[in-house]
């Protein structure tokens, strides 16, 4: 058996980690022949250092689930931190597992929980009515912008961070995650960029720590000095925490939201279905999660020699777990390219599964259930005025424009 794939293909000359390539429709087509022709695939190194990528649900499923075979501790994604090492490695909640991956989780599981967002509701449920109103007096406007504030207002009042800093942090957020798209970058470098907002932000944290340790709240930032007294995290560690709650709070209900729009105006026939019925508004959310997958993947590292169909994935080589990809597999879902808000066997992977099932999970649903449920309540129609600006990123399934014309329900 070879560690690398034995045939050629007509995809040799594709580079998955390259942000470019995610940037036009259709490299869905393009997983969609590796599931089918090539489940274990090898992208040699080119942009980055080579990587496995598994593409079929099952193996996706199974690859995350097995944190003793495929560790966390590593880089978490694809990007140019490969190459010099991951400051989180090994410390963040998304690069660790087993005992010290719980005792992180335990830190803010109770910001999380169903009961602890049910009192965030109300606001909410204001604040993306605000927004819509906003946008229908208007007309004409970018929805990415219209949507941007909810999930970061979210996380934010969770964090404990004050309503006259969203913006900045919507912006560094922004940077953060964007930085592989040109048009989003903030230095001359994909890298200098991320590593710029990257920075922003955990100087914001540390100043906002240095408040709670003389005036403490019922917040998360204030858990996080707390453990930090009790000796479970670092300074540091704590910084790097607060980094990953506002990066995963953000982007994921962010993109969902505009995905959302996006596919109901390709598929008028479901939006004039939850129009009629709101019961559907919880299957909905479940079929926007798995049609628009906000969160393309995550990495592992192999921690011993293991073969996946008839191939030898090496101890140290690393596997980009693709969850857009299992989210239309058609050996799990009937009809995968539909969108069907009335989908009744949905077990997909948009949050992803197992130890690292996302902290937010309760949270995003939340957010994009209410966010659904005043779309249907305020606007009747939206029309494309231009084709929509993707997002280049390996990490994101987004966008960085949508424009549309609005009508009032």
């Amino acid at each position: 058996m070879s560690a690398l794939s034995p045939t050629r293909s007509f995809l040799d000359h594709v580079d998955l980690a390259d942000p470019a390539f995610y940037a036009t429709p259709g490299y869905e087509r393009v997983f969609r022949h590796l599931r089918d022709h090539e489940p274990l695939r090898w992208n040699p190194e080119g942009s980055e250092p080579g990587f496995w990528n598994v593409t079929r649900y099952e193996d996706c499923l199974a690859v995350q689930k097995d944190s003793v075979t495929f560790a966390s501790t590593g880089t978490n994604t694809l990007g140019p931190q490969r190459w010099t090492g991951d400051d989180g490695s090994g410390r963040m909640l998304t690069h660790t597992d087993g005992a010290r991956h719980g005792e992180l989780r335990r830190i803010v599981n109770k910001s999380f929980t169903p009961r602890a967002i049910a009192k965030l509701e109300p606001y909410l449920r204001t604040l993306i009515a605000d927004s819509l109103d906003e946008a229908l007096e208007q007309g004409e406007v970018d929805f990415v912008d219209t949507v941007a504030l909810l999930p970061v207002a979210s996380i934010a009042a969770l964090l404990g961070v004050p309503q006259e800093d969203w913006s900045l942090l919507l912006e560094l957020t922004t940077a953060a995650f964007g930085s592989a798209d040109q048009d989003l970058q903030k230095a001359p470098s994909a890298r200098a960029s991320a590593a710029l907002a990257h920075a922003q932000l955990l100087l914001y944290c540390q100043d906002l720590m240095d408040q709670r340790r003389t005036s403490p709240r019922d917040d998360i930032v204030t858990r996080l000095v707390e453990a930090q007294n009790a000796g479970i995290l670092t300074e540091e560690d704590a910084m790097l925490f607060f980094d990953l709650l506002l990066l995963g709070g953000n982007e994921t209900t962010r993109h969902g939201a505009v995905g959302a729009l996006l596919a109901f105006n390709d598929h008028p026939h479901q939006w004039e279905r939850l129009r009629a019925d709101r019961s559907l508004l919880d299957p909905a959310v479940e079929e926007v999660l798995r049609y628009v997958s906000p969160s393309k993947h995550v990495l592992r590292r192999a921690e011993r020699d293991v073969e996946l169909h008839g191939q030898v994935i090496k101890a140290g080589q690393e596997v980009a777990i693709w969850h857009f990809s299992a989210n239309r597999d058609g050996r799990v879902f009937d009809a995968p390219d539909t969108f069907d808000i009335g989908r009744a066997h949905n077990p997909h992977l948009a949050l992803g599964s197992g130890p690292h099932y996302c902290l937010g999970a309760a949270l995003a649903t939340t957010e994009l259930r209410l966010f659904l449920d005043e779309l249907c309540t305020r606007v009747g129609s939206a029309e494309l005025v231009e084709p929509p600006a993707r997002l280049a990123s390996t990490v994101i399934s987004g966008f960085k424009h949508l424009r549309v014309r609005l009508s009032a329900a």
